[in-house]
């Protein structure tokens, strides 16, 4: 083993107690954070030795620790043991309290506790902890949850994100109101189908599209994080006839597995994955021939609305090309390789589609949309939050628009949409 691995697996193996266990696998991962930057992970699944048997592969037995290092960083970023099932001979949490927790997360991580993290939820068990600036939210978060067993042997470690440093984040104050940006909040009231599994029907009810508004009210930004680097394409495909041609599927590889020198070379770090015009281009003919062969006969039924690039693919989502209310929309993405710009794979989720097929459908929406903004007015909130913003490539003020409430459309009574 590369003695830098063998130093890491030694910090590893002392620093959690893994005495009683052996490192029976260990690989390392090429990742991206949701502001698309890269970094790499050394992964090490260490199995307890009283295990004698064979075990199978991709198998992890009740008590084996899967131990997470971030190489840049130079910290353990995770650890979890099967089925909560510790083996380690060190207890981690003899007093399992919040302050013995966080002077432990302190020494890992170098940040402050309540300063640079600050507890956000508690049991018996564990801890979760997030970061804020100036205590205003920001996003991609940075969370750390820590879990322990009943005699305070830690069960489960992770860090998510990272705090951004004061110079990648624009302060300032937030003024925004609601009544500065009303034609934006209407348009994210949306009337929509949920799935009632208790009733088995779909049920119309006016919610709102959670989003950032940036602190001018000028911009929206996505809420979830993968769509804020997503290509919009929104082009009907059509054709005048059909392929035929054989659609050979490889398995995809989300996540890439690299080499030490790679890893521990930073290689690629600083660049960010992007789409060319040429591969946009491209992209749009190679899923037309994908739906020429295998929906020959649905020229103009499909839409092309967004590419992701991703590590490894190009990911082209199509939908169906016809107004659609319900949350489960009949979709195919198309995986194409970014070097060739060759077909990978392709996945329908008809089948998944088909699960509310049984369900009785939507009741006529009896309430107007006004009438609906009207009743919402009291349930829609606004808060502060700094997002990283892919057009300056900084965390700028937003006000997360959302409502926990909803509008039902054939009665007009407010309802929670947890409890749909």
């Amino acid at each position: 083993m590369d003695k830098r691995l063998q130093k890491i697996v030694d910090e590893a193996q002392e620093k959690f107690g893994l005495e009683a266990y052996r490192l029976e696998r260990h690989s390392i991962f090429k990742e991206r954070d949701t502001t698309g930057a890269a970094y790499y992970t050394f992964n090490m699944e260490w199995f307890p030795k009283q295990l004698r048997e064979p075990i199978e592969e991709d198998y992890n037995p009740e008590g084996t620790a899967i131990v997470e290092y971030a190489i840049q960083k130079q910290q353990f970023s995770g650890v979890s043991f099967v089925q909560r099932e510790s083996f380690s001979t060190k207890t981690h949490f003899p007093n399992k309290n919040v302050d013995e927790v966080a002077a432990w997360i302190e020494q890992e991580t170098g940040l402050l506790y309540k300063q640079d993290f600050k507890l956000t939820a508690a049991n018996a068990n564990g801890f979760q902890f997030k970061s804020d600036v100036e205590g205003i939210y920001f996003s991609p978060s940075c969370m750390i949850e820590v879990n322990f067993d009943d005699a305070g042997k830690l069960t489960s470690y992770h860090s998510y994100g990272t705090k951004p440093s004061r110079d990648l984040v624009e302060q300032s104050k937030f003024t925004l109101t609601l009544e500065e940006i009303e034609s934006i909040v209407k348009k994210q009231l949306q009337l929509v189908e949920f799935p009632s599994e208790t009733e088995k029907r779909l049920l119309a009810v006016y919610a709102m599209e959670e989003v950032y508004v940036t602190v001018d009210g000028t911009r929206i930004i996505p809420f979830m994080e993968h769509e804020r680097s997503e290509v919009k394409v929104n082009e009907v495909i059509e054709w005048d006839k059909p392929l035929e041609e054989q659609i050979n599927r490889e398995e995809i590889t989300v996540v890439a597995e690299v080499s030490v020198e790679e890893a521990f070379g930073n290689i690629d770090a600083g660049e960010k994955l992007t789409l060319s015009a040429e591969q946009i281009e491209r992209s749009k003919n190679i899923v037309r021939d994908v739906l020429r062969v295998e929906y020959p006969m649905e020229s103009g039924k499909w839409k092309l609305f967004k590419l992701q690039r991703q590590e490894n693919f190009i990911e082209a989502h199509c939908k169906i090309n016809e107004k659609n209310t319900t949350p489960f929309n009949r979709k195919v993405v198309v995986f194409i390789n970014p070097e060739t710009m060759k077909v990978l794979n392709y996945l329908d989720n008809g089948a998944m589609s088909e699960i509310f097929d049984a369900f009785s459908p939507a009741e006529k929406a009896v309430v107007t949309h006004e009438e609906a903004f009207d009743k919402m007015i009291p349930y829609i909130t606004l808060d502060p939050a700094y997002v990283y913003d892919e057009v300056v490539g900084k965390y700028i003020l937003c006000g997360l628009l959302d409502a926990a409430e909803a509008v039902d459309a054939v009665t007009g009574e407010i309802i929670l949409l947890e409890d749909i």
